[in-house]
């Protein structure tokens, strides 16, 4: 037998050779919001350590299904080699390997060179994110699960389908966490039960991860190639449990958010008018919801638009500042780096009445089409009149609104759904509180705002954003997040 090819020698569009390598992974991809499969997906190792992409295609995958078995080494004959497809690679390799009905693969049982069992492309959390070009090549990560939330359906608004979800946090050495979340038939086989059942700690690998960034704090988000080791034997392995070995660092199984209603299912319901809202009794109205079709007729800021909220899984309580050390802590989840979150009060009519509700979170940033955080940088380069011109760009829109009563008997949107009904039809006979002069005098006075803001020098500008941002607390950007993870850690241990 010739000498087997190694993986550092492949080239696209070969044919007729053989190779010796372990079968380190064996996934089979479904395509996001779909029920279609993509064939049997591997990534082989060979004696160096090189990993490589191989694919099955559907076509094929019946009649190779059990042809292989993951941690096996075979020698693999009769196939050939392509490009790799797509946006992104799974392993950093241009080839990728095809194998069909035809492909054979021999089990080697004895003689084999060592080949490591498990291969993954491991990268540190402080270097997620650090490279300005558009990622191309998919992360594997290691760490300690902290916390999991386990999979629930999400509306997915692009389509108006439900979707799985699951969220888990890992920690790594430096006690600096990491939120990962799975879609799809990942978030579906994620192995909770093998979780529930493992001792403290449980050391994971997930493989194939997309970096994204949300609320300017580094997330990652599974792709249809992700798998999930639970416990595997690598190298790093001893250190991890060395460090997590406190009884704190057992996985909290944290519980999923309140079920959403797809637009159909909130159609369903019976809609009542705005008048109808004030004959509600919040008591007999503590566990459903109503719903209400009606305007947006302005914002009003007078306790502000967005506080500090815990970022841990789905908490967002809002956070206080300890008195001695001035951290921000949750009741639930301690000391924690603020997210900014919105909380805006909004004046919703109909023909007959208006009312006040509360519009938070995802909804509010649903409405608005922009996040909490990207509308705090607006304002903190303007004035508090920015916010209420993006604001003010869905007044007069028509919504159905789902409504529910908080713990301070306001109502608060929990759901909000663009709807056909002609906003017009609302606004007929409805006076103006607001004469033509007054407009005009109220208009060119924002303008006249807006241009001593535009005015405004650079040592003005500077002195401002300083004075702004004593008086609140931004989103830390990665780098800044990693250094207060540390120091939240060295302060901890020293306790």
């Amino acid at each position: 037998m010739a000498r087997p090819t190694l993986i550092h020698e492949l080239r696209p569009f070969q044919l007729n050779f053989t190779m010796r390598i372990r079968v380190s992974r064996i996934w089979r991809p479904q395509r996001f919001q779909s029920e279609i499969y993509d064939g049997l997906h591997n990534i082989l190792t060979d004696e160096r350590g090189d990993m490589v992409h191989a694919k099955i295609d559907e076509s094929d995958y019946p009649h190779v299904l059990n042809k292989m078995e993951q941690g096996r080494i075979y020698d693999i004959s009769h196939f050939n080699t392509s490009k790799i497809q797509g946006r992104y690679k799974v392993v950093n390799h241009e080839v990728q390997l095809r194998f069909n009905e035809l492909t054979k693969f021999e089990p080697v049982e004895h003689g084999a060179p060592p080949i490591p069992e498990y291969s993954f492309h491991l990268l540190e959390f402080n270097q997620l994110g650090l490279n300005p070009k558009p990622q191309t090549l998919l992360i594997d990560v290691y760490g300690c699960i902290k916390s999991v939330i386990p999979e629930h359906q999400v509306l997915i608004k692009d389509t108006n389908k439900m979707e799985p979800k699951c969220e888990v946090v890992m920690e790594n050495l430096r006690r600096e966490d990491l939120r990962i979340t799975l879609w799809g038939d990942v978030a579906r086989k994620f192995d909770l039960e093998t979780i529930r059942a493992s001792p403290s700690p449980v050391l994971a690998v997930v493989t194939s991860l997309r970096i994204t960034q949300f609320q300017e704090q580094i997330t990652t988000t599974a792709t249809n190639h992700s798998c999930v080791f639970i416990n595997p034997e690598i190298q790093q392995a001893q250190e991890y449990r060395a460090e997590f070995s406190r009884p704190g660092d057992k996985v909290k199984i944290l519980p999923p958010p309140p079920n959403r209603q797809t637009p159909e299912q909130v159609k369903e319901k019976t809609t009542i008018s705005v008048s109808e809202l004030h004959t509600l009794d919040p008591d007999s109205y503590t566990n459903q919801s109503v719903c209400c079709i009606a305007s947006i007729r302005r914002f009003s800021l007078h306790s502000g638009w967005w506080y500090k909220a815990c970022g841990t899984g789905t908490c967002y309580r809002q956070l206080t500042e300890d008195k001695d050390t001035n951290d921000l802590k949750c009741s639930h989840h301690g000391i924690q780096i603020p997210v900014p979150w919105y909380k805006v009060h909004m004046i919703i009519y109909d023909r007959n009445n208006q009312a006040t509700v509360l519009i938070m979170g995802k909804e509010a940033e649903q409405l608005f089409g922009i996040s909490c955080a990207d509308l705090l940088k607006k304002e903190l380069y303007g004035t508090e009149l920015i916010v209420l011109e993006e604001m003010q760009k869905t007044a007069d829109q028509t919504y159905l609104f789902e409504l529910k009563f908080n713990m301070n008997n306001e109502l608060f949107v929990r759901n909000i759904f663009p709807t056909h009904q002609a906003s017009a039809s609302l606004t007929q006979q409805e006076p103006t509180t607001t004469t033509p002069d007054r407009f005009l005098y109220q208009k060119k006075r924002n303008i006249e705002g807006s241009s001593r803001t535009v005015s405004l020098s650079e040592s003005e500008k500077k002195l401002k954003s300083e004075e702004q941002i004593k008086h609140r607390t931004t989103v830390l950007p990665s780098s800044t997040m990693v250094l207060r993870s540390k120091e939240l850690y060295e302060k901890k241990k020293a306790e």
